[in-house]
C-alpha cells in the first residue's frame, strides 16, 4: 500500500511538471530601447521649508465699550466692509447719568468753595477778635498791678484784687480759645482742599464718562464687524465694533523646527494662496524663539504688502521659506524617480541606484527644456554632468542598452521594448 502510495504521488508530480507554462525568455544583451534622457549639471540650490499659516492685519482694533449704557443709535454708514477714518464716530451710548453725575459734582464744588470763603472769613475775624482779646488781657493786667498796689498802701482789700485777678484769668481764657480756633483754620482749609480736588478728579472723570459715551475709531481701516445696534445694553468691555487695516499684513508662518539655526531673517519667503495663484514674494521679518514642542514647529513672521487685494487678513496660506545659503545640488524631475529609485545612463546602458529626496520644488525651470511644474532636490547629489532617464515609471532592467535622445527631442516615442505598465 506504501508503494502505491509513493508511485501515486510520484505520477502526478511529473505530469504537473510535464504540462507547466514555461516562462518566456527576452534577451535584451542585443537589444537598444529607445529613451528620453538629461544631463544633471550641479547647480547651487537653497533649501526650502514648507510651511503653513493664517495671515493677519498688523494694525487692527477691537473698539470695546467703556461704560455701562444703552446704545442710542449707530450712524450711517457703519456697516462691515465700508472704510472709517480714526476719530470717527462708530456709535452713541446714552449720557444722560454721567451729565447728571457732573452736574451733582459742580453743585457740591460750589459749596467747598463757599465753605472754603467762610473759613477766609472766620480767620479774618478772629484776627480782629485775637487784637481785642490781647488789648483786654493787657488792660486787665493793668488794673490787677493797681488794685495790689493799693493793697499794699491799705487803699484796697482782698476782694478788689481777686476781682482784678478773675477778669485776668476771663481775658486769658477768652484768647486762648480764640488762638485755638484760629489754629484750627489751616486745618479745616485742608481738608476743603482735598475735598475740593477730589471732586475735581470726580467731575473731570464724569466728563470722561460723557465722552467714553461717544464710541470712535481709534485707526483708520475697513470695519471688518460691527456688533451692537441701537437700543443694546453693553457693558464695560463689550465689543462693539472691529477694524482692520488691511494694507500691513503679516503671516505667522509655522515651518518645521529642524530648519532653528538655518532660517534667518531677511530669508526670502514665497506665499502661495492656492495651489493655481500666481505666488506672492515676502521676507522674513523676524523669529520666534520658542519651539512649539506638540506640532515640532518653529514660527517665523512675514510681512506682506496688502495694497494688491491679492491676501487679506484671516486667510490660510502655504509658505516657502528659501535659505540665504546655498549649496551645490542635483535637481531632478518628480516624475524621474520611481519607489525611490533612479535610472541613469552611463556608457549607453541603464544603471538604478538609490534616490531619496531632501525637498522638493515646485514651478518651471526654463533651462531644463521642460516643463514640468514638480521637481526633487535629491540628498546626495550625482556626478556633474550625469544623465538620467526622464520617465522613471518604465521598466528597465540594469544593464539593457539604451538610445538616449534629449529631452526635448519630438521624435520620443516612449514606448519601451518588454516593459511593465
Amino acid at each position: 500500500m506504501c508503494g502505491i502510495a509513493i508511485g501515486i504521488g510520484v505520477a502526478v508530480a511529473v505530469v504537473l511538471t510535464s504540462t507547466s507554462p514555461t516562462a518566456a525568455r527576452v534577451d535584451g544583451g542585443d537589444q537598444t530601447v529607445k529613451i528620453r534622457s538629461m544631463q544633471i549639471p550641479l547647480e547651487p540650490v537653497a533649501r526650502e521649508w514648507r510651511g503653513f499659516g493664517t495671515v493677519r492685519a498688523l494694525d487692527s482694533a477691537t473698539i470695546p465699550a467703556e461704560v455701562v449704557s444703552t446704545v442710542v443709535s449707530v450712524p450711517e454708514g457703519i456697516e462691515v466692509g465700508l472704510p472709517v477714518s480714526a476719530g470717527q464716530v462708530i456709535a452713541r451710548l446714552r449720557d444722560y447719568d454721567y451729565v447728571e453725575a457732573a452736574a451733582r459734582i459742580l453743585e457740591q464744588l460750589a459749596e467747598v468753595d463757599a465753605e472754603v470763603a467762610r473759613l477766609d472769613t472766620e480767620e479774618r475775624v478772629l484776627v480782629e477778635r485775637r487784637t481785642v482779646a490781647n488789648r483786654d488781657l493787657e488792660l486787665s493786667e493793668v488794673d490787677l498791678q493797681r488794685v495790689t498796689e493799693a493793697a499794699a498802701k491799705g487803699a484796697a482789700v482782698d476782694r478788689e484784687i481777686d476781682a482784678a485777678e478773675q477778669r485776668r484769668l476771663t481775658a486769658r481764657r477768652a484768647l486762648i480759645t480764640l488762638e485755638e480756633l484760629q489754629s484750627l483754620i489751616p486745618v479745616r482749609r485742608t481738608a476743603s482742599t482735598a475735598r475740593r480736588d477730589g471732586l475735581l478728579a470726580t467731575h473731570r472723570l464724569a466728563l470722561e464718562q460723557i465722552e467714553r459715551c461717544t464710541v470712535t475709531a481709534p485707526i483708520s481701516g475697513i470695519l471688518s464687524e460691527v456688533m451692537v445696534e441701537a437700543g443694546e445694553q453693553v457693558a464695560i468691555g463689550t465689543p462693539v465694533a472691529r477694524v482692520v487695516d488691511p494694507l500691513r499684513l503679516e503671516l505667522r508662518l509655522r515651518i518645521p523646527a529642524s530648519c532653528r539655526g538655518r532660517v534667518r531673517v531677511g530669508d526670502r519667503v514665497v506665499v502661495n494662496r492656492t495651489v493655481t495663484a500666481d505666488p506672492i514674494d515676502a521676507a522674513v521679518s523676524r523669529i520666534s524663539p520658542i519651539d512649539d514642542s506638540a506640532t515640532r514647529t518653529m514660527t517665523v513672521f512675514v510681512e506682506i504688502d496688502g495694497h494688491s487685494d491679492r491676501i487679506v487678513p484671516g486667510l490660510f496660506v502655504a509658505g516657502t521659506v528659501h535659505e540665504g545659503d546655498s549649496e551645490p545640488r542635483s535637481v531632478v524631475p518628480r516624475r524621474s524617480v520611481r519607489n525611490q529609485r533612479l535610472m541613469l545612463v552611463e556608457d549607453g546602458r541603464i544603471r538604478s541606484i538609490q534616490a531619496e529626496s531632501l525637498f522638493t520644488i515646485a514651478g518651471e525651470r526654463p533651462g531644463s527644456g521642460l516643463r514640468d511644474r514638480q521637481w526633487m532636490v535629491l540628498a546626495e547629489p550625482l556626478p556633474d554632468g550625469a544623465s538620467i532617464v526622464i520617465d522613471g515609471s518604465r521598466v528597465l532592467p540594469d544593464g539593457i542598452s539604451v538610445e538616449a535622445r534629449s529631452a526635448t527631442d519630438p521624435d520620443e516615442q516612449n514606448t519601451p521594448v518588454g516593459s511593465g505598465p
